[in-house]
């Protein structure tokens, strides 16, 4: 039975939910895989800037996200995944509006993250998250191929959304 999208809830995520996290990043290629410790470590250290969505029954979403060590207005968003039943719905979107309408990260002017050249829903997401917060988006590569070293890895594009003034929105 197809569920509806309105069954989704969003919160912080939690230590019991880094199995989960780790079982839906697996299922998603090409994300890159990290260590279930790695997603132990971001439920435990960075669950105030991070977001699970779930359905009545699991995790069907994640996002990954911290303040930048010496940029305090500056949230990296990390990892982006939505469980493929799910993907199409708005549900990252709605995940990235979660994080940034909690009240305790009105600092915020910017956000950043990195995307392959070939990750297109990525690209969309990041493009409309700046339409709807009015802000520039800026591009440039932050990672070559060549420093992935012998990894068949694309390069990363730096995407910047900012400056932005949350204080003036409603909700995103």
């Amino acid at each position: 039975m197809k569920k509806d999208p309105t069954d989704i809830y969003f919160r912080q995520p939690e230590i019991a939910d880094a199995a989960s996290i780790e079982s839906l990043i697996k299922a998603s290629p090409p994300l890159d895989l990290n260590s279930l410790y790695c997603y132990l470590m971001l439920c435990a250290h960075f669950s105030r800037t991070s977001v699970v969505a779930c359905d009545a029954d699991a995790v069907c979403g994640f996002i990954s996200a911290y303040l930048r060590p010496g940029e305090q207005d500056t949230l990296f968003v990390w990892q982006v995944v939505v469980d493929k039943k799910y993907r199409g719905k708005g549900i990252a979107g709605s995940m990235l509006s979660s994080i940034l309408n909690r009240t305790y990260l009105p600092s915020l002017r910017y956000l950043e993250t990195t995307v392959s050249p070939s990750n297109i829903p990525s690209k969309a997401l990041f493009s409309s998250l700046a339409v709807s917060l009015g802000a520039p988006l800026a591009q440039s590569v932050l990672f070559s191929a060549a420093d992935f070293g012998d990894q068949r890895h694309e390069e990363e594009v730096l995407f910047r959304i900012g400056p932005f003034d949350l204080s003036s929105k409603e909700e995103i």
